[in-house]
């Protein structure tokens, strides 16, 4: 019962954001802090799901110009994770995200960026054209680099968009963790749990090339992996 009275409120939230975001948007488009100012409208969905999170450092960039990584679990991620955007930063998302009714034109709005991931034989040359664009903006960006939602597998492999864009544009790595919601998160009971975060120290990119994309992805993957783990430990000792 729970579980539904709450399922029905965060859906009612989210649209409730999404208008809310869309009217900040429409009086200041594609402004630098939108993305982060209407992330803080959907993190209050964290209070109506009574989920504590707490964030154990800033991002070691502040508002500059990084590419950040961070571990999707599932869909809670749009109230859990927002939190921890600094401000200056646009999302990297799937085509598909415009034809989504309000939300969609709200992503846009926002001076978040889509990106056709259909062709995977284009993939530098997409992100090519990205990294002109986050040079040209001066701003940071946020990617999922699993590229889908774990649902409680696990950190998934990554692809290699992420991690192109950030040598083309001669930009840091910034991987940001958060503890497993499948493990620690139950919706069924008033308190629904805990969630970690924090920021791992930026992975330098001087000096790579195309070439370097595949072992830049798993060294990322292989510290996150470690600091989720360490996350997790963390909780379970509380």
């Amino acid at each position: 019962m729970l579980f539904a009275f709450r399922a029905v409120v965060l859906t009612s939230y989210f649209l409730f954001g999404c208008i809310l975001g869309l009217m900040l948007c429409i009086v200041r488009p594609f402004h630098r802090n939108n993305t982060r100012d209407c992330a803080k409208i959907f993190s209050f969905g964290r209070w109506l799901l009574n989920i504590k999170m707490t964030a154990l450092n800033q991002s070691p960039v502040g508002d500059g110009q990084a590419i950040y990584v961070g571990n999707h679990q599932d869909t809670l991620d749009v109230f859990i994770y927002p939190g921890m955007l600094p401000g200056n930063i646009a999302i990297l998302g799937k085509s598909s995200l415009r034809f989504i009714p309000v939300f969609g034109l709200l992503f846009w709005l926002a001076g978040n960026i889509f990106i056709n991931r259909a062709n995977k034989a284009k993939a530098w040359e997409t992100m090519a054209a990205v990294a002109r664009t986050v040079k040209k903006r001066g701003c940071a960006v946020y990617i999922f680099p699993e590229g889908t939602r774990s649902r409680g597998k696990g950190l998934l492999p990554f692809k290699s968009g992420a991690f192109a864009l950030a040598i083309e544009a001669g930009l840091p790595v910034v991987p940001v963790v958060y503890s497993s919601t499948h493990k620690n998160i139950n919706l069924h009971r008033f308190r629904s749990g805990k969630v970690l975060s924090r920021y791992l120290e930026p992975i330098s990119t001087e000096g790579m090339g195309e070439g370097d994309v595949k072992r830049l992805a798993e060294m990322t993957r292989e510290r996150m992996q470690q600091a989720i783990d360490e996350l997790d430990v963390k909780l379970a000792a509380k």
